[in-house]
């Protein structure tokens, strides 16, 4: 098939998702016959109030591990103080969030960065997303072995039919069309993280690990506080599979939240039938650790515009 046709059959796979994903979203919000129940369940109480305050803390150690991890991917070329670490953290999400595929991600880092360090901000932010990439499809696929049938039916029928397929065949095209693609630079990059020193690589696979872990401790709480209890040998399985699936999906900010709702869905439903909860519980962590992180970005990369201007202005 020939490359210039490739863009056009990804945009098409792309849309056809999107649309399965949301219609997968809207028939289950239809068909939930528990609404009376959930609007009662809502209420501020001493256990909601803790249990926020332990996401909020998840919130600054899920960035606190990512900031650290930025930090040691470039420490052999440049010292970044952890503060420094943190804006360009938020930069880079700000960046990445209306691009796929987070490709975008580098250009917030690069901004503040001295320009001297910017194709080393870009190979290390390419670097730190292989081996968080990596940890996700170790785990998943682990867990995807482990998995019993009583968790997830095998005999799939349905929605859950098509939704399976579709996300199979985006993971297996997707995964065929970057290889095919960028397979120079795939070598590039390989070649990149051969000469990495091995410190470098133990500490941000430490703290990507680490950072993964949090991730999952999330999202147990934010269904917990939506009322959605699974046992923790299912969660942590379900989990793996959950992070794996948005992970390998193209994805994109106008259906992002489609597709993670719908695979929260697909998943955490075979063990709750709590349907608008399992959606909150995703939209929320969506909004604490994508939202959040790229409006205060946002600030971060206009006050060092308005900063720049400001130096030119007095120079001249």
């Amino acid at each position: 098939m020939k490359k210039r046709y490739w863009p056009l059959i990804s945009k098409a796979l792309l849309l056809a998702f999107a649309i399965l994903a949301y219609a997968y979203i809207i028939h289950k919000l239809v068909y939930f016959d528990y609404w009376p129940a959930l609007f009662r369940s809502i209420s501020l109480t001493t256990q909601a109030i803790g249990l926020a305050a332990i996401l909020l803390s998840l919130w600054f150690i899920n960035l606190f591990c990512e900031a650290k991890k930025w930090q040691a991917l470039m420490h052999p070329f440049y010292r970044i103080k952890f503060i420094n670490a943190w804006q360009q953290v938020m930069a880079g999400t700000t960046t990445a969030l209306g691009s796929p595929a987070r490709l975008a991600e580098m250009g917030g880092r690069m901004a503040l960065l001295p320009k001297k360090y910017r194709a080393n901000t870009a190979i290390m932010t390419i670097l730190g997303g292989f081996i968080q990439n990596l940890i996700i499809i170790t785990f998943g696929v682990f867990a995807l072995l482990l998995i019993p049938d009583s968790i997830i039916d095998i005999n799939i029928s349905g929605y859950y039919y098509w939704l399976a397929t579709g996300l199979i065949a985006l993971a297996i095209l997707s995964t065929y069309g970057i290889i095919y693609f960028y397979a120079d630079k795939i070598r590039y990059y390989l070649k990149v993280i051969k000469n990495t020193s091995r410190s470098t690589l133990i500490k941000s696979t430490l703290w990507t690990t680490l950072r993964y872990s949090v991730y999952h401790f999330q999202l147990f709480f934010w269904l917990y506080f939506f009322g959605v209890q699974i046992s923790t040998s299912d969660f942590i399985l379900l989990a793996m599979l959950y992070f794996l699936m948005i992970s390998v999906i193209p994805s994109h900010i106008l259906i992002d939240m489609g597709i993670r709702g719908s695979v929260a869905l697909f998943l955490f439903s075979s063990a709750s039938n709590h349907t608008p909860n399992i959606l909150m519980a995703t939209f929320c962590m969506w909004m604490s650790n994508v939202i959040l992180p790229t409006l205060i970005g946002s600030y971060t990369l206009i006050r060092q515009k308005l900063l720049k201007q400001r130096v030119m202005q007095k120079e001249t």
